[in-house]
């Protein structure tokens, strides 16, 4: 498999030895990894991007498609829903800790 820069090498050729012009086609990825890629077309497209290329995709203007349907978006969200109501969680109940321990003084 390509990855990273060894796959915008290897379109880089395909376009030379196709006579394609590079800079009127487009890339399609869902990885950060393919910025190289993405960077060496004229248009770039983040499909079901992973964080990382998606704000990289926006801060440069490019499209963004996701199309993960609510139980895949749940499957990514998740975690990150569950790593913030544990961190919050833990900042109540040590407000609430804190509190106890004053008023027992």
């Amino acid at each position: 498999m390509l990855h990273g820069p060894a796959k915008a090498e290897a379109i880089r050729a395909l376009a030379e030895r196709e006579g394609l012009d590079l800079s009127r086609c487009t890339a399609y990825s869902d990885s950060f990894n393919d910025m190289p890629m993405l960077t060496a077309v004229g248009r770039a497209v983040a499909v079901n991007p992973d964080h990382d290329l998606r704000d990289e995709a926006r801060s440069r203007g490019w499209k963004v498609h996701d199309f993960r349907t609510g139980r895949k978006a749940v499957k990514v969200g998740a975690p990150a829903v569950a790593g913030a109501g544990l961190v919050t969680g833990a900042a109540i109940a040590a407000v609430a800790l804190r509190r106890r321990r004053h008023r027992s003084r």
